[in-house]
């Protein structure tokens, strides 16, 4: 999946094994020693390999680093990405703009505006309070997720239960975070926000399977 290449969503599902592995009791040695495995990868990857005339990373890629960290924010498709998204998201004000007014949406200013920068648009629509409204309800979500897990009938279903946790919680926090500007821009969309049938159905698999794993955790005795 790196290779297609899909950076995003392969560190959804690196997540998404670090939550199993910890929650299964990996001992804490085994996660030191990968950690240091990866740091040492993400420095060949974005230092050592470079140097040597070996890229890993594609061009865009890179240049979405390069914005996040403010070198060519001015001269990259992804430097100006972000700078219309915090406009979108500034300009809404308290209660926003209205789904007439959002200009930045409506004009296309903002690239990629019904997938990846999707709170953006609804932070300029419906302002500080629609955004902040959503925040909330996906922190209730993650919050009865959490609640499921720690209440699991089961081994399996605690499991079942921590990934999708983890993955809810890692792509809410990455998409909001890449649309303000405190994370690198990647291919992750916003759960149940972002427009993408299949992106939308697994969703809703995964918050069916917790659904599940409730019932199953209410119908034991005692």
């Amino acid at each position: 999946m790196f290779l297609q290449p899909d950076l995003g969503t392969s560190l959804v599902y690196w997540v998404v094994l670090a939550a199993v592995l910890f929650l299964a009791g990996v001992p804490w040695v085994q996660f030191a020693t990968f950690g240091s495995a990866l740091a040492v990868i993400i420095l060949a990857v974005l230092w050592i390999l470079p140097t040597a005339g070996l890229p890993v990373l594609k061009d865009y890629q890179v240049e979405r680093l390069a914005a996040f960290m403010g070198a060519e924010r001015d001269s990259s498709d992804a430097g100006y990405q972000l700078d219309q998204s915090k406009t979108a998201i500034g300009s809404g004000g308290t209660l926003g703009k209205g789904p007439d007014g959002a200009t930045q949406a409506n004009n296309d200013f903002l690239p990629e505006h019904h997938t990846d920068f999707i709170f953006a648009v609804t932070s300029e629509m419906f302002g500080f309070a629609g955004g902040g409204l959503l925040i909330l309800l996906f922190g209730l979500l993650i919050w009865r997720a959490l609640r499921t897990m720690a209440r699991a009938s089961s081994q399996m279903d605690m499991l079942v239960a921590g990934a999708i946790v983890a993955m809810l919680t890692f792509q809410v926090f990455v998409n909001i975070g890449m649309n303000v500007g405190i994370m690198p821009i990647t291919g992750i969309p916003l759960p149940l926000m972002s427009y993408g049938g299949s992106h939308t159905l697994s969703t809703m698999v995964a918050i069916g399977l917790l659904l599940g794993i409730h019932q199953r955790r209410s119908a034991v005795p005692g």
